[in-house]
């Protein structure tokens, strides 16, 4: 029983160092971040943080699980039946810190919040949901054809880490990044 106890206290610990953890990353991002700073800000030893999380680099990866999660829980639980609507969900979702950060001129990006887009993560569960909900858009938008539907969906996420990456070397106004992306993706560069 106190086994059970013990690995209960470790889980809630974990899940609350975590996301402390999150508020930091966020904040100053991976090069930046200290375990020094978490202990301080937990009022605890560095040590018990790497007891839970064995580094930073394990640290981080429960980072990017939770962010990822809560990426998806956002799109499932504003999925509509319209599939181009989705697909505007997840680039709105995926792209929302920067335009928060251009409806609020003051703020400026100091670390590169789209962290997942750049790391191999490709064969945790979580990523294979994401898949999952962009393969039924293109799905619904393409039934019956010959459209290899997991290499479509790479490819549009691409073309969206594409428009992170463009913004993160030179920041552009994001009124209209949802837009241009669809349009872009669906009708290349080529205007009719």
């Amino acid at each position: 029983m106190k086994r059970k106890i013990n690995d209960e206290l470790n889980r809630v610990k974990k899940e609350l160092y975590l996301k402390a953890a999150a508020v930091y990353f966020d904040k100053y991002g991976y090069k930046n971040f200290k375990i020094s700073q978490l202990a301080v800000e937990l009022e605890t030893s560095i040590g018990t943080i790497y007891n839970l999380f064995i580094s930073k680099e394990n640290l981080y990866l429960e980072y990017l699980i939770l962010k990822l999660q809560t990426f998806l829980d956002k799109l499932n639980e504003n999925e509509t039946t319209n599939p181009m609507e989705n697909l505007e969900l997840y680039l709105s979702c995926k792209y929302e810190i920067f335009i928060q950060i251009d409806n609020n001129r003051d703020e400026t990006l100091i670390n590169d919040p789209y962290f997942f887009h750049k790391l191999d993560i490709s064969n945790h569960a979580i990523v294979n949901e994401i898949y999952e909900f962009l393969i039924r858009q293109f799905k619904t938008l393409y039934p019956n054809s010959q459209v290899d539907y997991k290499h479509t969906v790479i490819l549009f996420k691409k073309l969206s880490d594409g428009f992170i990456e463009s913004y993160l070397i030179e920041k552009y106004d994001t009124k209209n990044i949802v837009r241009d992306t669809i349009e872009l993706f669906f009708h290349g560069l080529e205007k009719k």
